[in-house]
């Protein structure tokens, strides 16, 4: 299994069957067939929603990139959004190579990135998605 080598990640000690992590398409953009599933809004344990961005997995050249931002990878299991791992971008130096291995051994279907966050919505996404 993938060992994260810094502080700023964390991995879900949720199973499938627990309860749903507090997720939902964006409901403006439900009309829309382009846009519905680029972005994606998480909850924090704040109560404060977070929009994301969405990337399919084999999009880990993109997220490689990613400088300043949250990037939370997520599983499927039917229509179920459920997140297996939450990193601060700006704190890892994690190869698109590495990215790809994670998202194979983590089941990551998609990865949801909240551009310009800190650590301080890292602890809150985190607090929410992964406890």
């Amino acid at each position: 299994m993938y060992q994260p080598r810094y502080s700023s990640f964390s991995l879900s000690r949720r199973t499938i069957g627990d309860a749903a992590p507090r997720g939902q398409a964006l409901e403006s953009l439900s009309e829309t067939d382009s846009l519905r599933s680029r972005f994606f809004s998480w909850r924090g344990a704040s109560g404060r929603r977070y929009v994301c961005s969405v990337f399919q997995s084999g999009e880990e050249s993109f997220i490689a990139d990613v400088t300043n931002g949250v990037v939370i990878g997520v599983a499927r299991e039917g229509a179920t959004n459920r997140p297996v791992c939450v990193f601060l971008a700006q704190e890892r130096a994690v190869d698109r190579h590495a990215l790809r291995r994670m998202a194979r051994e983590l089941g990551v279907a998609e990865w949801h990135v909240h551009f310009c966050a800190n650590a301080a919505t890292l602890r809150d996404l985190s607090a929410s998605l992964l406890n």
